[in-house]
């Protein structure tokens, strides 16, 4: 009896630090993404993420056992418990990963990168004869292209363009098409 008490014991300390873990790293995880004083967590994201991971296979591992009926649960209290643990640590691990609590630094760097991430530049050489206005105008009504981000001069095209929209293929057969001799 003695034996089962001392094993059992840092067992049960063991599990209840899972558990408050489990309830308060979510609304760490969201204190972290959403409020400047919090760096500490947001440093941290990633051992606290496999933390909560730890804590959520723990809950769902002693869930399976006792739906399988390897070690069931004494009694409804203890499963109900497991049950609404483990959805707050579900919760917890969807809110780190998907972050709806972003400052507006946060929102504005994410924007900043997709920008950059999407948007090319490109040059093109024109020879022959061509009428500035139109090419232009032909120009504009390529899907994708900036209409401010284009410049023309003396046989020369610079031009920003949305890769997610157009590719540089596209736009040099667009041109090839309306009887412009290009080249990259």
């Amino acid at each position: 009896m003695r034996f089962r008490l001392i094993f059992t014991l840092p067992l049960t300390i063991l599990a209840t630090f899972l558990h408050l873990g489990c309830c308060l790293l979510p609304l760490l995880s969201i204190a972290g993404t959403s409020l400047s004083h919090f760096d500490f967590f947001t440093r941290y994201k990633a051992m606290l993420m496999v933390f909560q991971l730890g804590v959520a296979g723990y809950l769902v591992g002693k869930i399976v056992l006792d739906q399988a009926g390897v070690k069931p649960f004494c009694g409804l209290k203890e499963r109900v418990i497991h049950f609404v643990s483990m959805i707050i640590a579900m919760g917890g691990l969807t809110i780190s990963y998907y972050e709806p609590f972003k400052s507006e630094n946060q929102q504005l760097a994410e924007q900043q990168f997709l920008l950059f991430k999407t948007h090319r530049q490109m040059d093109i050489n024109i020879s022959g004869d061509y009428d500035r206005a139109r090419l232009l105008n032909d120009l504009v009504e390529i899907k994708g292209v900036k209409s401010n981000r284009i410049q023309i001069a003396d046989g020369m095209v610079a031009l920003t363009f949305q890769s997610n929209r157009t590719s540089r293929e596209e736009i040099l057969e667009n041109l090839r098409s309306k009887g412009y001799t290009v080249s990259e």
